[in-house]
């Protein structure tokens, strides 16, 4: 770190290493990496090049304006990028000229992708809800949204390329009971004419843990930046390396009349640390972990030292990273302050400088 006070440190190697580690375990399915949210605040055009280097066919976009910044920066025809998030009212004429395959949940989003496409038919992959209820068709409504995306396949308009679902990875027996739905439904589209080679239901933990959750396609998430799940096995239990680093520099030492001492670093709940923080959560300075104190200010936290004097102006500290220096994991700052690990590095403010490596 040279010149500024904080700092995200961004490792594609890690990024790299995780991509095929967990291609190898999901195979032979192929991997989807998603990308939401700045790809989970990693930076959504690094993590989607090095995807692409590293072999992955699919990128998981989430919303169509991501999914055209992709095109317009260099992801072309030839990776996939899947968008399922659809405003009602939106214009999916772009996306379709620029071969993005949608995700459709109800016969209006069904209308609207057919009324859209001028050349090519619009790639579309039908959700079935199989207990998350955070979109898809139900169980009643499926053979409906089937029959007529069937009918505009006919006309052109639309090419049915997947089958596909979200589940909630809450438990074993809930998983069990959505795959079953899942298949069930794959089983009346297929009845009814489909032949879509794509399934696909398993995010990261499902696709991690389960076979039978992967069909032919998984789409991975937290796992692909080593963010695994709370409470569960660690990032290097699992073969995996949290890609992220935050550091920052200490910018004052005080002392108390007793000696006590404690040092600030230029990072506070406007960047995004979490205010659950002080008196729960670590940091290392020179490989030694020291505890956050109150108060956590807009701009500033402070690091209880101790009397110890070891620590001065200009130090780097790590809030986490991978813990091989000593210091804490995203995980075990989720564990401490309730939240999950993903959270944490998404909320990070967008301006704490990030350095790719």
């Amino acid at each position: 770190m040279t010149e500024v006070t904080s700092e995200i440190v961004i490792d594609l190697d890690a990024l790299r290493h995780n991509i095929l580690a967990l291609s190898a375990r999901v195979a032979p399915a192929e991997v989807m990496v998603v990308v939401k949210n700045d790809a989970y605040g990693h930076g959504l055009l690094d993590v989607a090049t090095t995807s692409v280097e590293a072999g992955v066919a699919w990128i998981g976009a989430l919303d169509v304006p991501t999914a055209l910044a992709l095109r317009r920066h260099g992801i072309t025809p030839r990776t996939r990028i899947f968008a399922w998030l659809i405003d009602p009212e939106e214009d999916l004429a772009p996306a379709i000229a620029a071969g993005v395959d949608l995700g459709i949940s109800t016969v209006p989003q069904l209308e609207t992708a057919a009324a859209s496409t001028d050349a090519a038919p619009a790639r579309i992959h039908l959700k079935i809800d199989t207990g998350l209820h955070r979109n898809g068709a139900t169980a009643e409504d499926w053979p409906r949204l089937v029959e007529r995306a069937l009918e505009l396949e006919q006309r052109g308009a639309v090419e049915i390329v997947a089958v596909w679902t979200h589940i909630a990875e809450a438990s074993d027996d809930e998983d069990t009971l959505s795959i079953r739905r899942f298949e069930a439904a794959v089983d009346v589209a297929r009845e009814l004419g489909v032949r879509a080679p794509i399934r696909h239901l398993a995010a990261s933990a499902a696709a991690y843990a389960r076979s039978d959750a992967r069909f032919d396609l998984v789409r991975l998430g937290a796992f692909v930046y080593g963010l695994p799940p709370g409470d569960g096995p660690s990032a290097a239990s699992m073969g995996l390396r949290q890609a992220m680093t935050l550091r920052a520099r200490v910018t004052t030492v005080e002392s108390d009349p007793d000696g006590r001492r404690r040092a600030s670093i230029d990072l506070g709940y406007a960047d995004g640390i979490s205010t659950f923080a002080p008196g729960r959560t670590e940091v290392a300075i020179h490989g030694r972990r020291r505890p956050m104190i109150a108060p956590l200010e807009v701009d500033r936290a402070w690091i209880d030292l101790g009397h110890d004097t070891d620590v001065s102006v200009g130090d780097v500290v790590t809030l986490w990273g991978d813990g091989s220096a000593g210091e804490p994991t995203l995980q075990e700052w989720g564990d401490a302050t309730s939240t999950m690990s993903e959270e944490l590095v998404v909320r990070l403010s967008p301006r704490i400088p990030r350095r790719v490596v």
